[in-house]
């Protein structure tokens, strides 16, 4: 994970051609960077509703054509990663217990900001755990997202810099991503009946 946050990063700072950076409305993060994540069992034949984790984005850049976020959860303890968006097209990777488990998400926006309605996005949700005896035990299955405000680690009422160029760093939401780290890191994992770990999208601990 961090080296893909690395690599991620550097890219950012590479600028090939002058255009003009655009970001497409809505972003993850100038209209609220809290958002609401809910996974539902795709095995099921009603797609029983599991966890439901919080996760603030924060805007750290451009690449080529793709904003450049990092996200970081403010209800599961150390459970963060990086995400990039397209358009309306959203995929995110992120890691948890200590970079043992593994989460992968791609999903698009389906409601605008203009709309009456909360603004939500929909896709798909995977989560897998290092295992060294019979490799990784893996779980996909559909996700919803719905915006829910500000974190309270956000840069609201403050809007992203435009810039000639194709790529570019965003200082801002690289040091707000670090704080947001630090703070939510301190979280209690959640534990089933038994006492065992609980993923982010509600896996029992193997």
């Amino acid at each position: 994970m961090k080296r893909l946050l690395a690599f991620c990063l550097a890219a950012c700072t590479i600028s090939s051609t002058a255009v003009q950076a655009q970001l497409y409305k809505p972003t993850l993060t100038q209209e609220g960077n809290q958002w609401m994540i809910t996974f539902h069992d795709d095995r099921s034949s009603v797609h029983a509703r599991w966890a439901t984790q919080g996760i603030c984005f924060y805007f750290v850049g451009i690449n080529g054509t793709h904003e450049v976020y990092r996200w970081v959860s403010n209800t599961y303890p150390n459970w963060n990663g990086v995400a990039e968006k397209e358009g309306d097209q959203v995929f995110m990777y992120g890691d948890f217990w200590s970079e043992r488990g593994h989460d992968g998400m791609q999903w698009e926006l389906v409601t605008q900001v203009k709309d009456s309605r909360s603004e939500i996005g929909a896709g798909h949700w995977h989560e897998w755990v290092e295992n060294t005896t019979f490799g990784s035990f893996w779980f996909f299955g559909n996700t919803h997202f719905e915006r829910k405000g500000y974190c309270s680690i956000s840069r609201q009422g403050a809007t992203v810099k435009s810039i000639s160029g194709e790529s570019y760093d965003d200082d801002v939401g690289l040091q707000l991503s670090e704080q947001a780290m630090e703070r939510y890191n301190t979280l209690e994992p959640p534990k089933d009946e038994k006492g065992r770990l609980l993923s982010p999208m509600g896996l029992t601990e193997q």
